[in-house]
């Protein structure tokens, strides 16, 4: 179980969970849109943070409709697919062409993107077709007022994805989109953030719910 703060009238329990393990984490191919369902590593991961999350109250389960995230979400909180808030607003971050594609297939077929890289991850600028992380933030914003507004007095779980989640989270702390980058979220690793009515953060908690997680870091 996780620890929970009690909320005051207005406050908001906001706790993300990035989904499991997918063939695409394992062989560093970019995800994005492609819809994928975890590998058996992931479901295992899914399984074990499912007990480390078990008898943790929440009020509200919303999830990303990507099926990674979904199947996250139901191994996790043990709850029915029809229990289950699925926001398109939560999906992962589009990176149109580049989809499915390895780093190296990136560099040969599509030579204008450019990159920056933080830490040991090179973050794609311009992927064709698909959102800048400014685009990207705003639409991570837009999920926070309205679950601000929305779920206020709740205590929500969010399973969702890590581009999308490291703007979240960004937002959340004030921060702008290249500096939300280097909030790196590993498989299956809960964040926990306690929030006024207004949006300020009360306190912030990370859990990393599984102990594989480390062995599939972002490249």
């Amino acid at each position: 179980m996780i620890e929970q703060p009690q909320l005051s009238s207005g406050e908001l329990l906001l706790s993300t969970v990035r989904h499991g393990l997918t063939e695409l984490n394992r062989d560093k191919r970019v995800g994005g849109r492609v819809d994928v369902t975890l590998i058996d590593e992931g479901r295992e991961q899914a399984r074990e943070a499912g007990e480390a999350f078990e008898g943790t109250p929440f009020d509200v389960i919303v999830s990303s409709p990507l099926s990674r995230a979904l199947e996250t979400a139901e191994r996790v909180s043990g709850a029915g697919r029809d229990a289950i808030t699925v926001d398109e607003g939560c999906v992962e971050r589009s990176f149109g062409e580049m989809e499915g594609m390895y780093p190296s297939d990136i560099r040969e077929k599509l030579p204008k993107v450019e990159y920056i890289r933080i830490g040991d991850v090179n973050y794609s600028l311009n992927p064709p077709g698909g959102e800048t992380f400014e685009e990207l933030h705003a639409r991570a914003e837009k999920f926070l007022s309205r679950a601000l507004n929305e779920y206020a007095g709740k205590r929500v779980v969010l399973f969702a994805h890590e581009n999308f989640l490291q703007q979240l989270h960004g937002a959340i702390r004030g921060l702008d989109p290249m500096e939300s980058l280097e909030l790196g979220i590993l498989n299956c690793e809960l964040n926990q953030f306690h929030l006024a009515s207004g949006g300020a953060v009360i306190s912030h908690r990370k859990v990393e719910l599984c102990s594989s997680a480390s062995e599939y870091p972002s490249f």
